[in-house]
């Protein structure tokens, strides 16, 4: 039960660091292929996300019994929030530094 609340809290907070974080990166410089692949991740992580946050309210709320499948939505979301994110955190670093002219 523990994975559950705490998947309840922390899902959204993950989703807003993916998301709002994306705002102060260049993206002018990539590939129409690196932009599709980055929008793909985005809309699978949020899938995950969505459903491991759906599935989490529902268990501690007492309407799901927890079991296995329920476990792997949510660890996998979490696993893959924090994945995405290391990504963009290493991108970042990579990215050559701007001048303040």
């Amino acid at each position: 039960m523990l994975l559950y609340e705490s998947a309840m809290q922390v899902v959204p907070l993950m989703l807003i660091a993916l998301f709002l974080d994306r705002r102060g990166s260049a993206d002018g410089d990539l590939t129409p292929r690196m932009r599709r692949w980055y929008r793909l991740q985005d809309k699978l992580i949020a899938v995950l996300c969505a459903s491991a946050f759906v599935i989490s309210l529902l268990v501690v709320a007492g309407s799901f019994e927890p079991n296995q499948v329920f476990s792997a939505v949510v660890i996998a979301a979490l696993a893959g929030s924090i994945g995405i994110l290391f990504a963009q955190i290493w991108r970042r670093f990579d990215e050559p530094r701007r001048r303040n002219d």
